[in-house]
């Protein structure tokens, strides 16, 4: 089976890294070869732009990159920033009160820079992942009069569940909050999703959605793959991104996406 594909997102961690973070030769060969065959690759990550632009550079892209959920569209040279979807100060402002009031720690990300209350073991290990390091501001309220891309609680994922459930239900009118990661829980302007990115990035290159092919594994990626012409899931991906893919391939740490570029597209 051979699928059209004019352009090709990918999710990053999980999907095209593997579980230690790192993009195999094999994946990056893969994505270079897509891009010889006139295929866009763009990359599509809850991450922030300036922790997606190493991945890029180690593949050679030079193509616009959807970060922050979709909350950005931003090329990866120019720094052309074709989309931007802020969350507004007024629910900046109540998800740094919750976090006040609960001693969670939350990453506040204003114009690609990183915030938070103190340094700690959260900020540790999202730097560890990510690369970018957190900028200790005492008192995040000093941050609300600035729209935040996006807001980050990092928690223990044993307890991110009642959380999760918590925060969804309190702003369900107001933000879009997801789970990224098992300890990641997320808000966004409630007008962000992956796949909205994604189809106004295809409209903007003249690009048939139906042209489009998406990979990804965990549950900000359902819009992604359900938006995309053909959705493919990771082996290794949560069961409703599985249940709405077109296909899946093997886990990110058997080069899955190698693997169905190669079987499906090349």
């Amino acid at each position: 089976m051979k699928i059209l594909c004019r352009m090709a997102a990918f999710d990053l961690d999980g999907t095209l890294l593997s579980s230690h973070n790192q993009l195999s030769d094999e994946n990056r060969e893969a994505l270079q070869a897509l891009s010889t065959n006139d295929v866009l690759v763009v990359l599509v990550s809850g991450r922030m732009h300036r922790s997606i632009l190493p991945i890029s550079e180690q593949i050679g892209l030079e193509n616009p990159i959807i970060s922050y959920n979709g909350g950005m569209v931003k090329h990866a040279i120019t720094g052309e920033i074709y989309h931007h979807t802020p969350v507004s100060t007024e629910d900046a402002k109540e998800v740094v009160k919750d976090c006040i009031e609960q001693n969670l720690h939350l990453n506040y990300c204003w114009n690609d820079e990183l915030y938070v209350a103190a340094r700690n073991e959260w900020s540790d290990l999202y730097e560890l992942r990510t690369g970018v390091p957190a900028t200790p501001v005492g008192d995040l309220n000093l941050m609300v009069e600035k729209t935040p891309t996006k807001l980050l609680i990092i928690h223990p994922a044993e307890k991110l569940q009642p959380l999760l459930t918590r925060f969804k239900t309190k702003y369900v009118d107001t933000l879009y909050v997801t789970q990224t990661q098992p300890e990641y829980i997320e808000f966004m302007n409630p007008e962000v999703t992956k796949g909205r990115a994604l189809t106004a990035l295809a409209d903007q290159c003249n690009i048939p959605i139906d042209s489009v092919v998406a990979f990804g594994d965990s549950y900000n990626d359902e819009s992604l793959l359900r938006t995309a012409g053909f959705g493919i899931a990771m082996d290794n991906a949560v069961e409703p991104i599985k249940a709405c893919a077109d296909y899946i391939t093997t886990s990110n740490d058997e080069n899955g996406v190698a693997r169905a570029i190669w079987d499906l597209i090349l």
